[in-house]
């Protein structure tokens, strides 16, 4: 098995880490889109129960001059009912959309996860170079201490304390 060098290994996890970030933002966006989706089509089906309602108040209201009362409220029934085929397309295309939703937010959640792993990895890693620094900075100072013992050793005569 082939070693690393700690920094290429470090480089390569914050790359890592970024790409996963921007999948995290990729699919934030496309849950924010399908959210929005969801929300137009409400709006939509909303719109078309108010009209269909509208137009239910007004089904008994005079027909315009020229035309008959059986054709006017027959034009009038066929609008309502538009409305309402309408309306129970826009409930399908509802479902659908939320169905689509649920399943980008799982993919979202997955992706936070997977986000969040790899993180704690690229951490873990940067944890180990700065314990392996302290390492190094205290073997360093161990090294002083021996190099600035054996120094005051040499300097005191031998038979000074006899």
């Amino acid at each position: 098995m082939k070693r690393y060098p700690l920094a290429t290994l470090i480089r390569l996890r914050e790359h890592r880490t970024q790409a996963a970030q921007q999948l995290v933002l990729q699919h934030q966006r496309e849950v924010a889109a399908k959210r929005a989706a969801c929300m137009e089509i409400e709006r939509h089906i909303e719109a078309l129960g108010e009209e269909r309602a509208r137009q239910r108040r007004q089904l008994l209201d005079p027909p315009p001059a020229g035309i008959a009362w059986p054709m006017a409220l027959a034009q009038r029934e066929a609008h309502i009912e538009l409305l309402q085929q309408q309306t129970e397309l826009a409930h399908q295309q509802l479902l659908r959309a939320q169905q689509l939703l649920t399943e980008a937010e799982a993919e979202l959640q997955q992706v936070r996860e997977a986000f969040f792993r790899i993180k704690a990895r690229e951490d873990a890693l940067k944890k180990r170079k700065d314990l392996w620094r302290e390492e190094q900075h205290a073997n360093e100072l161990r090294q002083e201490e021996l190099a600035s013992a054996e120094l005051l050793h040499r300097r005191t005569p031998p038979n000074a304390f006899h």
